[in-house]
């Protein structure tokens, strides 16, 4: 059985060798939350995104955005 850790919670969908896209849900076993696939012999893990250990940071190179997009109007 292979394992996949996956940042999608409640559901998870895959596709299968035969190209069938199937529907998994994750649910809350030994500690975590998991789903076994029987169909391909996968378990997914839930594991919770984390915020990036790498500073970003605006580009230079493009112009600041303003204003409101739905307003309408066309300054260009």
């Amino acid at each position: 059985m292979r394992t996949l850790y996956v940042a999608e919670y409640p559901a998870i969908q895959h596709r299968h060798d035969d190209g069938a896209i199937v529907t998994v849900r994750l649910k809350r076993r030994a500690g975590g939350f998991r789903a076994v696939c029987a169909g391909c012999d996968t378990e997914f893990v839930y594991r919770r995104p984390v915020p990036s250990a790498i500073a970003h940071h605006k580009s230079p190179l493009l112009p600041p955005v303003k204003g409101n997009w739905d307003s309408g109007e066309d300054d260009h």
